[in-house]
């Protein structure tokens, strides 16, 4: 779904290039509304600094692992090629990443001098090994079928040097190796919220470099605060929605129901309409109501059916 609001010209650079399609909130995270405001090179910029971020996030991580069964097809996305971190039977920990749907064992080697492989690898490696030793196609295939038939956590030898054991896995759990998302990716989404729903033409007025500025370098600004909290659970969908005050505009972002960011922009005073965006993720489509008010009573449009508001 688009936003029918095409940009002449960058909202992030703001040079007149041709815009191409921005999700507001990123689509890795389950995002589907999308509008033409930024050129390619500052969306592809962005994304690979910022918006690759989302996914990596633990604590999202967390909040799709909590709603996988409710989000099958969002979690598998999410998950697909993250670390974690796996047990096995004897306790000890091994290094792995989920691809395709399967937990594949990363290669490592432990102290006693023996190399962990993943199942797929290491028959791989016990055929290559086994061949470097001469032995004949026929005994490398009986070596790898003893060590099929022999029960799981047991020792087998396969040649006079090379022994191989199909340990067990337990258990897994994810690998927190990435701190939460930059607080720039947040006011990034807070900045293509207002530009695509609330600003429209106004995105361009020099007097809002300082968002800009942050989002592009990081550059420290007194006039962007980002405040983070959490609700009492989890649920399928985000939510992005302005507040309007005296000397401020605030712009609450809520991710899976659980997570909240606050994004404040001192001296930018709006007398605008006041949108809400909401990210139906059971259902994949992203509604959008005119007004906090409408919102609240649940009376949500497409986003076809959405004016671009004033200053």
């Amino acid at each position: 779904m688009k936003v029918p609001l095409t940009f002449d010209r960058c909202s992030i650079c703001l040079e007149r290039k041709p815009s191409t399609s921005e999700h507001i909130i990123p689509q890795s995270i389950g995002g589907t509304l999308e509008a033409d405001i930024q050129c390619v090179d500052c969306n592809s910029t962005l994304g690979t600094e910022l918006v690759s971020q989302a996914r990596q996030d633990p604590v999202l991580r967390f909040a799709i692992l909590s709603l996988k069964d409710q989000l099958p097809d969002l979690y598998s996305s999410m998950e697909d090629g993250q670390r974690y971190i796996a047990k096995d039977v004897t306790g000890k920990t091994v290094r792995a990443k989920l691809k395709s749907g399967r937990f594949q064992t990363q290669a490592q080697k432990r102290d006693d001098g023996s190399i962990i492989l993943d199942t797929r690898r290491g028959e791989k490696n016990i055929r290559q090994i086994l061949a470097k030793e001469r032995f004949t196609v026929d005994m490398i295939e009986s070596a790898i079928q003893r060590l099929k038939e022999t029960p799981e956590n047991q020792k087998v030898s396969l040649s006079q040097s090379l022994g191989a054991v199909r340990w067990a896995i337990e258990s897994f759990f994810p690998a927190i190796e990435k701190p939460e998302m930059s607080p720039r990716l947040v006011v990034l989404i807070a900045y293509n919220f207002l530009c695509s729903l609330v600003l429209n033409e106004f995105a361009f007025d020099r007097r809002l470099d300082f968002i800009r500025t942050y989002i592009v370098s990081g550059e420290p600004s007194d006039r962007i605060t980002v405040q983070s909290f959490t609700s009492r659970r989890y649920d399928c969908y985000h939510r992005i929605y302005p507040e309007y005050a005296q000397d401020e505009t605030r712009i609450k972002l809520v991710s899976f129901g659980w997570l909240i960011y606050v994004v404040h922009i001192r001296g930018l005073v709006c007398k605008c309409p006041d949108p809400a965006y909401a990210e139906d993720l059971r259902n994949k489509r992203a509604l959008i109501a005119m007004s906090v008010k409408e919102a609240e009573q649940h009376n949500f449009y497409s986003s076809k059916q959405v004016d671009g508001g004033g200053t």
